[in-house]
């Protein structure tokens, strides 16, 4: 996914059309793309087969299916998905109060699928009755529980430092060090790697190899074998792509990919 950030120009959608609450199913084999833009209600999405990548100013996210998604009101992002099967929710702005007041991604457990479900059965609510505010109030207090422990990529929001990280994602099979970057932002090496983690919260390092599995993420879940996939990224063995990704994601490879393509 290309960076749009900063400086995008997010225009607003409305998917409510006045209604208190209201579901969307999602479906289908193709490949869908939508840039850069922010709605007044806050959005739930609920992936059960398929990918989606995402982004908003401040991170990136890849995220396999099993998840449910929320993206507050007024949030500018941007996604695309592969093979998706799922469900949204789109909850209007006076009800997501005590929601998360940014992004956040969840492993969908039983009852938190269970919930979107029964939300979404109605596929239209013009009111929010006592019962549909109780099955919100526990799906909240779920998302604000379980919220984290996915992989994200934190943005640089320093000018110099998003365009030297952003030039190196284009081609992250080469290999780059402090050096070059620090050259790239017009820093000495000791202010980027001081600059980097206070904007970050990550050493560089880590940030690289964080960005480099996405991208590699992103290949299987493309259909690319993870002996493919270790050296496309520019591994020098698998056994390395295979630590990195246990280490970031809790899964092997193999495993990851099963979970990225299921329903293909």
């Amino acid at each position: 996914m290309a960076a749009i950030w900063p400086g995008a120009d997010a225009p607003a959608l409305d998917g409510l059309d006045g209604a208190a609450l209201r579901s969307a199913a999602t479906g289908g084999d193709d490949h869908f793309a939508r840039g850069a833009h922010r709605h007044p209600h806050g959005e739930f999405f609920l992936l059960r087969s398929g990918y989606m990548r995402s982004q908003s100013p401040t991170g990136r996210w890849l995220i396999p299916a099993g998840h449910l998604c929320w993206v507050p009101p007024f949030t500018d992002h941007a996604g695309d998905t592969a093979n998706t099967d799922g469900v949204r929710l789109y909850l209007a702005p006076e009800f997501c109060q005590g929601f998360p007041d940014e992004p956040a991604v969840m492993r969908c457990t039983p009852l938190v699928g269970a919930l979107v479900e029964r939300l979404a059965a109605a596929r239209l609510h013009p009111v929010i009755s006592g019962a549909t505010g109780r099955l919100l109030a526990v799906l909240q207090d779920e998302l604000i529980e379980a919220r984290g422990g996915l992989m994200m990529l934190p943005m640089p929001q320093d000018s110099r430092l998003r365009g030297a990280v952003e030039t190196w994602m284009d081609r992250p099979d080469e290999q780059v060090g402090l050096d070059e970057i620090a050259a790239a932002a017009g820093m000495s090496r000791r202010s980027l790697t001081r600059k980097f983690r206070l904007d970050t919260g990550l050493p560089v390092g880590e940030w690289l190899q964080i960005a480099k599995l996405m991208h590699g993420i992103d290949l299987l879940a493309a259909g690319r074998s993870v002996t493919d996939t270790a050296f496309m990224l520019g591994y020098d063995s698998i056994s390395s792509f295979v630590a990195l990704c246990q280490r970031h994601t809790g899964m092997s490879p193999k495993v990851l990919a099963r979970t990225l393509t299921a329903g293909k």
